[in-house]
């Protein structure tokens, strides 16, 4: 069970570990699973307690162990996640194939959903099956805010819970979800997909005073600091992003460069990590394309960033 790195996932551990322990359990059980492991960050700390008072508390049918991982985004990837459970202290994606349902902790078939999946398993076994999506705000809001509201919902609906009234545009996915300026986007899984958006269960408010083409830059260059490194395309990719984004500060748009080497990320790197990050640039060109070309040209549209030099 991963919760690690979304705030909806550390939420159900704080406030509603028995349904994700029921589903997780009953999935172990479905599958014949020796033993189940809840894997959250170490920063949630309330959940972690939590989540290891309720398994200590009733008999699951198997051994259960709460691990804690490091509090990095890489951390929460499904292979990384297992890296960390297993004890190893440079955590870096595997190689696939095999896949953890092959070969997963300590060489054994692994199965990993998240915390609301197991939550929602357990409404389904208990004879609700709810259509819903637990959804968190966060960014440029006065409080994180999770929701809980119907796929047939929009992230509007979301974006309206947490009191954003005026702004830029929403990150919609996970720290390298899909950039939109248009919320009324439905929140089932395929709709989302479908819009070139992420699926994580995350909105990142950017305010009405953000520049698009700075948040770009600046989630770019996250990805190339902290990735594991384990594959070029990743590794590579990353760096070589972060400088062409850096170019248009300097007067170099090159679109199809950029393009070019975001299609290479997505269809070689081994790992969500190096897949997902084309896609927060990818789609911020696509809403933003006026304000990429007047960074080339000297001027920020926001007017937050220094142009002619390193932003």
């Amino acid at each position: 069970m991963n919760a690690h790195g979304n705030p909806g996932d550390a939420l159900l551990l704080e406030s509603d570990p028995y349904a994700v322990l029921d589903g997780a359990s009953a999935a172990a059980r479905a599958v014949g699973a020796d033993y189940l492991y809840l894997y959250a960050s170490e920063a949630d700390e309330t959940a972690l307690e939590r989540a290891r008072d309720a398994a200590e508390s009733r008999d699951y049918g198997l051994p259960v162990e709460v691990v804690s991982g490091p509090d990095v985004y890489r951390a929460a990837e499904p292979t990384m996640a297992i890296e960390s459970i297993e004890g190893n202290h440079r955590l870096e994606a595997r190689l696939r194939p095999p896949g953890p349902e092959d070969e997963g902790v300590y060489g054994n078939p692994t199965i990993v959903h998240t915390a609301r999946t197991y939550a929602h398993l357990a409404s389904a076994l208990h004879g609700d099956a709810p259509e819903t999506r637990v959804v968190s705000v966060t960014g440029d809001v006065e409080a994180t805010t999770t929701v809980e509201l119907a796929e047939s919902d929009t992230v509007a609906s979301a974006t309206d819970a947490a009191g954003v009234d005026d702004f830029t545009a929403a990150c919609v996915g996970g720290k390298f979800g899909g950039i939109t300026t248009d919320l009324d986007v439905g929140l089932a899984p395929e709709t989302l997909a479908e819009a070139d958006l992420g699926t994580e269960g995350t909105i990142e408010v950017l305010g009405s005073d953000r520049c698009p083409v700075a948040f770009v830059g600046q989630r770019t260059n996250v990805a190339a600091e902290t990735n594991c490194g384990r594959c070029v395309p990743c590794r590579e990719g990353t760096t070589q992003l972060t400088e062409k984004l850096r170019d248009v500060y300097d007067g170099t748009y090159d679109e199809g460069g950029m393009a070019e080497l975001m299609g290479v990320m997505e269809s070689t790197s081994i790992c969500a990590f190096g897949r997902d990050v084309p896609r927060t640039v990818r789609t911020a060109m696509r809403e933003f394309d006026d304000a990429f070309e007047a960074h080339a040209d000297g001027t920020c549209p926001s007017g937050t960033c220094a142009i002619g030099g390193t932003q």
